[in-house]
């Protein structure tokens, strides 16, 4: 993925220590947005619930080649509103980003993210006890890539993705028809 810094950006991230935060937001009815900080931040309109030493997110992998990679979230101590939101809907296939993001010295951005993934929700394990954990796996839009295409040209797969268009309506008569042309 093709990522563009500014100067602030490329300063902090290749000095000494580098405070930072990072961005995930998972695309429900009711966008569920938090961060790594132990605060909660506003951002892009937004305020992200800071998860601190809560979450988790496993290394992001890049390949220079076509090839599906996937990411792992870890959200622990989540609040119950959350929990009934993530088990009460259909999830797999909706959007999911991670955006990374240096600090100034006083903890607040340096800088607009950059967003380090973007993918779709997969698999999703929810622990509820003393305090609920709720592990997310996020597949790239790559993964797509190895799946067969299901559309047919037919009227039947074309009314179920576009009720009342009648553009397949007469092609299963137009299979067997002869045509004469140019009499």
């Amino acid at each position: 993925m093709n990522r563009a810094m500014d100067a602030m950006t490329v300063n902090a991230v290749t000095s000494g220590h580098v405070p930072y935060v990072f961005f995930v937001k998972m695309d429900f009815s009711t966008p569920l947005c938090v961060c790594s900080a132990g605060y909660d931040m506003q951002w892009n309109g937004f305020t992200w619930l800071g998860l601190g030493l809560l979450g988790s997110i496993e290394p992001i992998q890049e390949q220079a080649g076509l090839e599906a990679i996937g990411l792992k979230l870890t959200l622990s101590g989540v609040p119950t509103d959350v929990i009934a939101i993530t088990l009460g809907e259909q999830y797999q296939g909706k959007p999911c980003q991670a955006w990374f993001a240096p600090l100034r010295d006083d903890m607040q951005l340096l800088s607009t993210p950059i967003r380090a993934f973007s993918g779709r929700m997969d698999t999703m394990d929810t622990e509820v006890g003393d305090t609920a954990t709720i592990t997310v796996s996020v597949e790239s839009r790559m993964v797509a890539w190895e799946r067969a295409k299901t559309r047919r040209y037919n009227n039947e797969d074309q009314q179920s993705r576009y009720a009342g268009d009648r553009g397949f309506e007469f092609v299963a008569q137009m299979v067997e028809k002869n045509l004469s042309w140019g009499r």
